[in-house]
């Protein structure tokens, strides 16, 4: 198979090519990444591009959907809750839709959290695209616009990324690749999920409010991820720069 990207040097946000050799035909997920240089990857693979799967609504996803859809003579395609806010969407498809070619297929799976309808993919027997839901070592956050619950994002993660086989690539929305196997011990917020870890305890503060700070952790862009508990017990996942650590 072709599995390629390009990155975007500033958001760190990829847009990935995913297509077969013999039939030269594929998907292309996102096109935050600089247009001209994703053109020229489909071009340079010979892909004939047969749809543009649009991740989720925030800018640095579908900034370059008019420019390849225009130029890829291909449609743009984005879950039912984010269609009306995906620039150039022209079709809706929900979990289960699946892209048949000659000798693999590709599966929309919904990943809601970080965006109610939050959409990935999933390449049987090679990989999963996982969008902004699960990053290398890091999650997406549930504070963002067009945001679900972190029940959501965690369900997203626990039942059906990381239920998938050990050895399955994870091609995430930012950053680098990972795997199931890596995620499910290395990754700080999953580690706590499955009892490998306890929950922190220290104050702090997000946006005013009191939080306990449970999990600390490196994000995809080099700061900072945090999961927090409010006085409520309603958690959230958060950007490091919306915490406020507060000494005792």
């Amino acid at each position: 198979m072709i599995i390629d990207h390009v990155q975007h040097p500033g958001w760190l946000v990829n847009s990935w090519l995913i297509a077969g050799r013999e039939d030269g035909r594929g998907v292309l997920v996102d096109t935050g990444a600089d247009s001209a240089k994703v053109l020229e990857m489909v071009r340079r693979h010979g892909v004939q591009v047969v749809a543009i799967l649009a991740s989720h609504r925030h800018y640095d996803h579908v900034a370059g959907n008019e420019f390849l859809a225009r130029n890829l003579s291909a449609p743009v395609l984005a879950h039912p809750l984010e269609k009306p806010h995906v620039p150039s969407a022209t079709q809706a498809v929900e979990e289960g839709h699946r892209f048949e070619f000659s000798k693999w297929h590709a599966e929309v799976i919904h990943i809601p959290g970080h965006a109610a309808g939050m959409i990935g993919l999933h390449v049987p027997g090679h990989a999963v695209f996982t969008a902004d839901c699960l990053f290398k070592e890091t999650v997406g956050g549930t504070v963002g616009p067009g945001h679900s619950t972190f029940e959501d994002l965690k369900n997203s993660i626990m039942a059906k990324l990381l239920t998938l086989p050990p050895e399955t690539k994870i091609f995430p929305g930012h950053g680098d690749a990972t795997s199931v196997a890596h995620e499910l011990e290395r990754n700080p917020f999953v580690r706590l999920w499955r009892g490998l870890d306890e929950a922190g305890h220290r104050p702090g503060r997000v946006d005013g409010k009191r939080v306990t700070i449970e999990v600390w952790a490196r994000d995809y862009d080099g700061g900072h991820k945090a999961q927090v508990r409010f006085p409520d017990e309603s958690v959230a996942i958060v950007p490091g720069s919306r915490v406020q650590k507060v000494s005792l």
